[in-house]
């Protein structure tokens, strides 16, 4: 499985980094998916070459991780991307949070989930859960689209990012 891809374009490469499915995981009597984050990259954007490597390293195995979003700033890649556990995640503890990573190279990340620059708010439609980020660049600030409670049922944010990146 490779779902949700961010592709970019940088020269002669097209780079993507995807979601790819990593098992299934039995969870209180029931099947889950567990998924990561791997990259690609390509010379004339339709043969893909994959390490099959993940860029962003589970925490524990029952950790799922989703939609990246990757930015190229400067001398360095920052990714934003969502994650949770296969327990109590549909808007329980367990429930969907945005992560960040930064790379030098775009292939080795270093995961700094605490510098994602959002967390769930006191109370209201994205109190449980932040999912799936997109994140761009508008006139030279970064803004990112997210969902919130319900995997969006209850609402869309859009946040902009104030400050420099780390």
């Amino acid at each position: 499985m490779a779902v949700t891809p961010w592709v970019a374009r940088e020269g002669d490469i097209w780079r993507m980094w995807y979601v790819s499915g990593l098992g299934w995981q039995s969870v209180e009597g029931s099947l889950e998916p567990v998924y990561g984050v791997k990259y690609a990259d390509s010379s004339n954007g339709i043969d893909w070459r994959r390490s099959n490597l993940l860029a962003i390293s589970q925490h524990h195995a029952l950790e799922a991780i989703a939609r990246p979003t990757v930015i190229h700033q400067g001398d360095k890649y920052h990714m934003w991307y969502c994650h949770r556990d296969s327990l109590d995640y549909h808007d329980g503890k367990g429930s969907y949070r945005i992560g960040y990573a930064y790379s030098s190279d775009g292939i080795v990340w270093q995961r700094e989930d605490k510098l994602a620059g959002i967390e769930p708010s006191v109370i209201g439609w994205d109190s449980k859960m932040l999912c799936y980020p997109y994140v761009i660049e508008v006139d030279g600030a970064l803004m990112m689209f997210y969902n919130g409670n319900s995997f969006g049922q209850t609402g869309i944010g859009c946040a902009i990012w104030e400050g420099t990146l780390p």
